[in-house]
């Protein structure tokens, strides 16, 4: 491998540790979700030591096989992880081919996930996910909120906007292509450093697509390693951090791993933005695919548009975005209406009571269940649920002995999954997945 590359596997490995032990609740060992967890963390702690070609396609592999395990519960970073392993695969990890792949489907993400932020609701002080992460933010460091009422909650919502529209025009232009690495880089660190949730896990798979869009000479390549450092104190830490986020949750686990990782995580931000920093001159970009690497960034970008034909809101490049679109609506501004490929949002659920813990958040919060996937979480499962749906109700003493309520569905169901509804209109900032979605 050239230094270059090298630079990139080891830029891998950091993006596949941050999604381990970022996910430390996620279903851990022995399910199938645990081990693919332990397996990828163990080689990105490799591609930190030693990294090489195979070990570097391991890893992507290994990234691929997660993902598929993850489904439908799967984060937006750890989708485009994939996509990448799978460019990666097919290009060998090696050459322009690679760097090439990786910043199409960078384009292709970035622009999908701040074109769903123009809508009414992320705009809106009072409902914008840029005003609750900020405040989770500033809150996780003991810092005073911002009134959603202030300039600044206004301007909170117009820079989040204005950061990320740019990104993407700053990558593709070559003479601001530096300041878009730059831009992108300083927003994402900023919003990794939340205390309250980790977002570290995606940040970390943008930087390393990021790298693809600056000039890496050999020389700064080698000099950005850090061999000692690496193999004495940050790669046993990390594994230790790997194994404790993919084994069973102890009180010990639950203190630690909240916290820990930031003491590895806050210098490698600020090595990186400084290694950005000196690296300015322009990079020349090759913008050309091969068949096998277009068709992965077609897929990646169809992935995209999924949300505004209503085949799928999850894990749709549209997270963190208060974007609604269900039963043809939707609150984005340049989209007046959705074009529906499917009727899965057609009767949403109200939970209106339920012997169930994970139905009964949805009545407490105040969401609405798509019809498909009340069905999917009620497999093997016996619960009490009442519920309305087309302004029916219906009371059910034991979901297990309706006929046709518990369903997987076709195949395809659980590659396509809905996200839940919030009944308030603006639409909420919604954090986490719900048990259903």
């Amino acid at each position: 491998m050239t230094q270059a590359e090298r630079l990139l596997s080891r830029l891998f490995g950091v993006a596949l540790i941050a999604h381990v032990v970022g996910n430390w609740q996620a279903p851990n060992l022995p399910t199938l979700i645990g081990a693919s967890g332990l397996l990828v963390g163990v080689l990105g702690v490799l591609l930190l030591v030693c990294p090489g070609r195979f070990i570097f396609i391991s890893g992507a592999v290994a990234t691929l096989l997660s993902a598929l395990a993850e489904i439908p519960i799967l984060g937006n970073h750890w989708l485009l992880a994939g996509f990448a392993s799978a460019v990666v695969i097919l290009t060998l990890g090696r050459g322009a081919a690679l760097v090439s792949g990786l910043r199409w489907l960078l384009v292709v993400f970035y622009g999908f996930a701040a074109f769903a932020k123009l809508n009414r609701a992320f705009l809106d002080p009072i409902s914008s996910c840029a005003v609750f992460y900020l405040d989770q933010n500033l809150r996780s460091w003991g810092l005073p909120i911002v009134s959603t009422a202030s300039p600044l909650a206004h301007m909170a919502t117009w820079l989040t906007v204005a950061a990320e529209l740019s990104v993407v025009p700053l990558l593709i232009w070559k003479r601001t292509r530096w300041l878009g690495v730059l831009v992108g880089s300083v927003f994402h660190g900023l919003i990794s450093l939340d205390l309250g949730q980790h977002f570290y896990d995606f940040t970390a798979v943008l930087y390393f697509l990021f790298a693809g869009f600056i000039e890496i000479d050999e020389e700064a390549a080698a000099g950005a390693r850090g061999p000692l450092i690496v193999k004495w104190l940050v790669a046993p830490v990390s594994l230790v951090l790997v194994v404790l986020a993919v084994t069973p949750l102890t009180s010990m686990a639950s203190t630690i791993m909240p916290i820990a990782p930031f003491v590895l995580w806050v210098p490698f931000v600020a090595s990186w933005l400084v290694f950005v920093l000196r690296r300015r001159r322009q990079a020349w970009v090759d913008w050309k695919l091969s068949p096998a690497i277009a068709l992965v960034v077609v897929i990646a970008f169809l992935n995209g548009l999924t949300p505004y034909l209503e085949l799928k809101t999850a894990f749709s490049f549209n997270m963190y975005s208060n974007l609604l679109t269900a039963q043809g609506e939707t609150n984005h501004l340049l989209i007046p209406r959705t074009f529906p490929l499917r009727n899965g949002y057609e009767g949403p659920v109200e939970i209106i009571e339920s012997s169930d813990e994970g139905l009964e958040l949805y009545r407490e919060r105040g969401y609405l269940i798509a019809y498909p996937q009340f069905q999917q979480y009620l497999v093997g499962r016996s619960v009490a649920v009442t519920y309305a749906r087309d302004g029916v109700v219906s009371i059910v003493s034991n979901s297990a002995e309706v006929e046709g309520l518990a369903t997987t569905g076709p195949w395809w169901w659980r590659w396509m999954p809905l996200r839940s509804l919030d009944e308030r209109s603006p639409p909420r900032c919604q954090d986490v997945f719900l048990p259903a979605l």
